[in-house]
């Protein structure tokens, strides 16, 4: 019986195969196998020993006999530990010098460093996505909104650049933080690695390196949950901005404003199960959705990261759910994300025909016509902020309440009628879309 969405519903399959039981127990002894290598390779545990440990694993361990075990002696890795000993009796030094905490952390460390490749593709799938945008309509106008109030004009392609840019910020941070994440270790019980000598520093090094991972140095049982408060801060960061985009397609898409749409499948898609007509945003609201679990993920592992001494339990269960929903969730919505944008539907039609119903908007324009032609910024601003209030008031256009204001004094009529015309103040939108592109280009390396 299934319990969790996350099983049936959320989440790619070979990305939810790196959280599995499976493959943690393949990683955990790959993590043991490294771990004997460098012993051995040190001197420290007789030759061999690591042969006959892999010999041991490549029989096959199931995940089905460590659950009985565990089941058993409730302990996981002592339960792994057994399962591998029924395969050879004599492997004497199994495990020999480390504790549990060495494996589950660098076990956990070699799933986030799986993960991060599924990561960084979807970044920069989804930066090609903005890009391609940005490269189409980087001169198509329309309302600038701010307060949910028309405000001065702006470019699609300008919104689209400004969505490619924390992208690009996003990449750089996820290339970044790797070095501080993808640690592990094995140091012992409480970090000394007292059991191994001098030579215990050099051995965890030895097998970190050997796994493609940094080394944890100065901790205690555990490996510092600062890098796993990092990491899930990073993927809520990720999260806010796809909410933020998501949450510009559903307002866009409402049938007041219709300047863009997700795209849906009229031939076979259904909106609603009671009004035929809908065409619902339902993929930005689940990316909406979705976000908001990613984010609450982050308060429990900040929590879990106060341990007691060198360690505790209180940290254990938990990042049994914040670490794997977060990785598997932050995939989903970022696929969805770039299905959305690759598929968007821009209505550029719309987008003119509602900058022209909103003459308003251009009042930025006159009051710098205005502060150009000789008028003092602040008498400029108030003479435009009156005949704004007056076409608002008395139901005037905004050209004859400008006239009203004497605007005329300072601006010939026919001047004004070009000057009233919204889709010609973009300003530097279309410098601002090509250094943005610029910027994909050098950070992502993969914009095309």
């Amino acid at each position: 019986m299934s319990i969790s969405p996350i099983e049936y519903r959320y989440g790619r399959k070979s990305v939810k195969d790196i959280f599995s039981e499976e493959n943690r127990i393949k990683l955990m002894l790959d993590v043991e196998l490294a771990v004997s290598t460098a012993q051995e390779e040190m001197l420290l545990i007789p030759e061999g020993s690591s042969r006959k440990l892999k010999d041991a694993i490549e029989k096959g361990i199931s995940p089905h006999r460590v659950k009985e075990i565990e089941e058993e002696i409730r302990h996981d890795i002592m339960a792994l530990i057994t399962a591998i000993a029924e395969k050879d009796t004599g492997l004497n030094f199994l495990h020999f010098g480390i504790t549990s905490n060495d494996i589950n952390d660098t076990a956990t460390a070699l799933q986030i460093k799986e993960f991060f490749k599924y990561l960084l593709d979807d970044l920069y799938e989804l930066q090609e996505a903005f890009a391609k945008l940005v490269r189409k309509y980087k001169l198509t106008p329309m309302l600038g909104r701010t307060h949910g109030q028309h405000a001065s004009p702006i470019t699609f392609g300008l919104k689209m650049a400004s969505y490619l840019s924390e992208i690009n910020r996003h990449i750089e941070r996820s290339e970044e933080i790797l070095p501080r994440i993808l640690v592990g270790k094995a140091l012992g019980p409480v970090g000394t690695a007292a059991s191994m000598g001098e030579s215990g520093l050099e051995i965890s090094k030895r097998a970190m390196k050997r796994l493609g991972l940094g080394s944890e140095i100065a901790t205690g049982q555990i490996v510092s949950r600062d890098r796993y408060v990092e990491f899930l801060n990073m993927l809520s960061g990720i999260a806010a901005s796809l909410e933020k985009f998501a949450t510009e397609v559903r307002n866009l898409q409402r049938p007041e404003i219709g300047e863009v749409m997700e795209n849906f499948d009229s031939g076979k898609q259904v909106g609603s199960s009671s009004m035929p007509s809908k065409r619902n945003p339902i993929d930005s609201e689940n990316v909406c959705s979705l976000s908001r679990i990613i984010r609450s993920m982050v308060t429990p592992e900040i929590e879990g990261s106060i341990t007691w001494h060198e360690r505790d339990l209180t940290n254990s269960a938990l990042e049994r759910f914040t670490i794997p929903y977060s990785c598997i969730l932050t995939d989903h919505i970022l696929v969805k994300s770039t299905k959305i944008f690759t598929n968007l539907y821009v209505d550029e039609k719309r987008m003119l025909q509602n900058l022209d119903n909103s003459p308003l908007s251009i009042s930025e324009r006159v009051v710098t016509e205005l502060t150009l032609s000789g008028l003092n910024r602040q008498d400029a601003h108030e003479l435009v902020r009156k005949a704004s209030m007056n076409s608002y008031a008395m139901r005037k256009t905004f050209k004859e309440a400008l006239i009203e204001q004497k605007v005329s004094d300072h601006i010939a009529e026919d001047r004004l009628g070009e000057i009233l015309s919204p889709s010609s103040f973009i300003g530097s939108a279309g410098i601002i879309c090509d250094e943005i592109l610029k910027e994909a280009i050098k950070n992502g390396k993969r914009s095309k």
